[in-house]
């Protein structure tokens, strides 16, 4: 059993370092993608079957194991330990975290298209062609983004600009 646990565990932390670096890199240089399979979970809209769901729960289940086993707990008995605590774990994880991400991410999605022509501030000045930034403001939230002047004009804190243009996530402004 004790085998079991620091398989989980290390699986579990070996997927959850893999996916940072990895995602990391591939963020880096612009690779990226999804794959999703949500559905109506009892009224959350999602699955709780998601990869940090997963790495969570085989994480918890492997290190409560381990540490149940350690403490001189029977098999039987450390094992309902590990599977309580992992089914709690994910659960929180899943239900306080990822819906409200979801619900947030669902109903916030403006593509960078509908942006052009979107007011914007000036918050960190915008000099010779070199990048400063912008922030503004869709659905009552505010975004952050780097910007760069349109035509090489230097721009001022504070200043109101229109975004003209987005290039690889960089925005293009000039001043009203």
């Amino acid at each position: 059993m004790l085998k079991l646990f620091y398989v989980c565990f290390y699986i579990g932390i070996i997927y959850t370092a893999a996916s940072f670096i990895l995602g990391y890199i591939f963020d880096f240089m612009g690779l990226d993608g999804d794959i999703g399979f949500d559905g109506d979970f009892f009224g959350y809209g999602i699955s709780p079957l998601k990869p940090v769901v997963i790495a969570a729960f085989l994480t918890v289940f492997g290190g409560v194991g381990i540490i149940a086993h350690k403490n001189n707990f029977n098999n039987k008995l450390s094992l309902i330990i590990a599977l309580a605590f992992a089914i709690t774990i994910s659960f929180l994880i899943f239900r306080f975290v990822l819906v409200p991400l979801y619900r947030i991410q669902s109903k916030e999605v403006v593509g960078q298209k509908e942006l052009i022509g979107h007011i914007a501030r000036v918050v960190l000045p915008i000099r010779d062609g070199e990048c400063g930034k912008i922030i503004y403001t869709i659905n009552d939230n505010t975004y952050s983004a780097p910007a760069k002047s349109e035509n090489q004009e230097t721009i001022e804190k504070g200043e109101e600009v229109v975004i003209v243009n987005i290039e690889n996530n960089v925005y293009y402004v000039k001043t009203l």
